[in-house]
């Protein structure tokens, strides 16, 4: 079911419709606010907007980082059940050979 969240990110306030529910929204801009904080106090000329582009782009670039790696898990996963496959049926060749000895 969908739900309205508010939540404030470095002053502004947001209001935000998910189905993921109110605390991991809120977890999730707690963790936004730290990095815009983190980046203010790190650079001190980096204006608010800035901050929260640097931010953005981590954040995507992470996603993107977290993709290929899904990827080569994925792919990984369908190698080793090739394996696992492929070894069934020896064993089941196997069994047949020495239950006809």
């Amino acid at each position: 079911m969908k739900e309205k969240i508010y939540v404030e990110i470095s002053g502004i306030k947001l209001g935000i419709i998910t189905e993921d529910g109110g605390e991991y929204v809120k977890k999730i801009a707690s963790t936004v606010e730290e990095q815009i904080k983190s980046m203010l106090r790190a650079q001190r000329s980096c204006s608010l907007v800035e901050a929260a582009l640097f931010s953005a782009m981590n954040y995507c670039s992470k996603g993107e980082q977290d993709a290929k790696k899904v990827k080569n898990l994925e792919a990984q996963i369908a190698l080793y059940q090739a394996n696992v496959n492929r070894l069934k049926k020896e064993n089941e060749e196997l069994r047949s050979k020495l239950a006809g000895i």
